[in-house]
């Protein structure tokens, strides 16, 4: 008795091998008619899940050739496509990875996506001479002049320094939408909020003058990069 049910274990095991076997060969076909066909395309998979908000590194995704057949029309081709990005939603281990699902740094992925690595966004809050008029748009870049008083010999002497430079624009209000028409009598109700791209150093300088003195924008021209050494400024200075 023992004898035979070995043999029908025998028998399972090599129908099991059979059936995997010729499972394997089919699909081994359909591949190389594929790519015979010439219809496989280089896709960008997932290797491991992607939590959402998680920037993409070179060991998260890997490329596959895949029929065309299967291909998303929002898959991504190239590994340089996808990595160093940021997800915006959870993507599966062997997912293909979309388009829509690695932020471009576009507004309508919201203000999280488009901060720089390594940057922050903080916000001042700006009246119609410190918000330089009402002229600012995001995606301008900006200077931040600050006031405020400093000990000096057993007294406080007021000065004006150049606190930060070459700092985007993030949003003016709650608008995040680059550009906008400036053309005459375009120009924007007056913003209360200017929210600035900054290091965390750089917001630590930016927030202390705004609580303990003033702060003021300088609008830059557009495409200049340069920064300027300047001297703080004091009320002795303007009289010589």
């Amino acid at each position: 008795m023992l004898r035979k049910i070995n043999w029908f274990l025998l028998l399972a095991v090599l129908f099991g091998l059979a059936a995997a076997w010729g499972v394997y060969a089919y699909l081994q076909a359909v591949k190389e008619s594929y790519r015979a066909a010439g219809d496989f395309r280089p896709v960008v998979v997932a290797r491991e899940k992607i939590p959402p908000q998680t920037r993409i590194t070179e060991n998260m995704v890997e490329v596959k050739e895949v029929p065309a057949a299967y291909v998303h029309k929002e898959a991504l081709s190239r590994k340089e496509e996808a990595v160093g990005r940021v997800s915006t939603a959870p993507i599966f281990p062997g997912e293909q990875v979309l388009k829509g699902r690695v932020a471009a740094g576009d507004a309508a992925q919201g203000l999280a996506f488009q901060i720089g690595g390594g940057k922050r966004a903080a916000t001042i809050a700006v009246d119609e001479v410190s918000g330089v008029g009402g002229h600012l748009r995001p995606g301008d870049r900006v200077d931040v002049v600050g006031t405020v008083d400093v000990p000096q010999g057993g007294a406080k002497v007021t000065v004006t320094t150049l606190l930060l430079q070459n700092v985007a624009v993030l949003a003016v209000d709650r608008s995040v939408e680059a550009g906008g028409n400036r053309g005459a009598g375009a120009r924007a109700p007056q913003a209360q909020t200017v929210t600035l791209e900054v290091t965390p150093q750089q917001a630590q300088v930016l927030i202390l003058a705004a609580e303990r003195g003033s702060v003021r924008l300088l609008l830059r021209p557009a495409g200049e990069e340069g920064e300027l050494s300047l001297p703080s400024a004091r009320l002795e200075h303007l009289v010589r």
